[in-house]
């Protein structure tokens, strides 16, 4: 038996009813094309859609396909789709939404195997970092050699406005910083030493703790979180723009042209920022001083031509020079191994900061046994 209107045909044979829908199976013709109109009874086994007459049709399609698919599933009832050309087939599978292919499952270990896997993945992970970052280490250290020969191989226009935002715009922060640090060690200090007559040793405590680890350390720590992040969020996004790689098929070499003159900058600018802010943490020290303490201002700095060495001073700039290699190395190095969109630009930015944080307190702990081994 055979039914037909104008857009649709059923052919219905015993317990299958065959769909034929002709002319254009578009999205403004939607309407036209009910679903409702289809003869199904309760004996209906099967329902074969067929494309053949098809003429013109788009997205709609798809959504037609699944729609009498959907019905079928609903009434327990055999679908098949016939009368597709090499055309649909391929328009249909570009539109279909893919299969996830579930992975088989492995076999289910103890959780102690377990246990020892992700500490073996964890290990062969952070050991491709140690040698990634060796790698960095020793290209940085070859393009530097180069500089000293060839000082026109690095992009030197860019070196004062990385010394400005590195350097300069650091200065307010890390000087409020060190001032407070001044302040509250004097003032603590001040509690102390009250207690056993020892007033003037407030210039002895504050002008070594300030000059040798809280000015070098807060400056890095700063740094770190302001140039650090910013250097490994920059190169991150010009690695995800290809912005990198269009500087290389160019002929620019990365690391001259980008890592250098962050690095450079930041280790000329850490000895200076350092030294102002030593001023400004043994002026909040002596604030701290002539209003907790009967100590006079001229007293205070006596004491400090006394307490104070060069070694004092210069173990601190020394710190800071390293200290400033480190982080911008570390930004850099987190920079350029970004991979992917922005959650992996975000994800190194912070990694750049922890790492550098880290390497920061390490390091010093080294410094100091050093120092004290020599005597400084």
């Amino acid at each position: 038996m055979s039914e037909k209107n104008e857009l649709f045909e059923f052919e219905t044979e015993g317990d299958s009813i065959t769909v034929k829908p002709s002319g254009e199976l578009v999205m403004t013709n939607a309407d036209n094309y009910d679903l409702k109109q289809m003869p199904i009874s309760k004996d209906t086994k099967k329902i074969t859609l067929d494309l053949e007459n098809v003429e013109r049709y788009d997205t709609y399609l798809l959504a037609f396909i699944f729609r009498i698919e959907k019905m079928c599933k609903e009434k327990e009832i055999e679908f098949e789709l016939i009368g597709v050309d090499t055309d649909m087939q391929s328009y249909l599978d570009l539109l279909m939404p893919k299969e996830e292919i579930e992975p088989e499952e492995e076999e289910k270990g103890s959780k102690f195997v377990l246990k020892v896997e992700n500490f073996g993945n964890n290990i062969k992970t952070q050991l491709s970092d140690i040698h990634d970052f060796v790698e960095f280490f020793g290209i940085l250290a070859t393009k530097a050699m180069k500089l000293i020969f060839k000082p026109l191989s690095m992009r030197w226009e860019d070196f004062p406005a990385q010394v400005f935002r590195s350097g300069v715009m650091a200065l307010p922060i890390t000087m409020l910083i060190v001032f407070l640090i001044g302040l509250i060690t004097g003032y603590q200090g001040a509690t102390q030493l009250k207690r056993f007559g020892a007033d003037m040793f407030i210039a002895d405590l504050i002008g070594i703790s300030i000059t040798r680890e809280l000015s070098p350390l807060m400056v890095a720590i700063l740094v770190a979180g302001r140039s650090g992040s910013a250097f490994a969020a920059e190169i991150g996004s010009m690695k995800v723009t290809d912005e990198i790689n269009a500087m290389t098929s160019m002929g620019y070499d990365k690391y001259e042209f980008l890592v250098l003159p962050r690095v450079l900058a930041v280790v000329l600018s850490m000895p200076f920022i350092v030294m102002i802010c030593n001023v400004v943490g043994l002026f909040g020290g002596l604030i701290a001083a002539i209003s907790t303490l009967d100590i006079t201002v001229i007293s205070y700095v006596n004491r400090l031509e006394m307490s104070l060495t060069y070694g004092d001073i210069a173990s601190g700039l020394i710190k800071s020079i390293f200290f400033g290699f480190v982080i911008s190395s570390i930004g850099c190095y987190k920079g350029l191994k970004v991979e992917g969109g922005a959650d992996s630009v975000g994800r190194m930015t912070t990694s750049s900061v922890v790492a550098a944080v880290f390497m920061i307190i390490l390091s010093d702990a080294i410094f100091t046994f050093i120092f004290q081994a020599i005597g400084i």
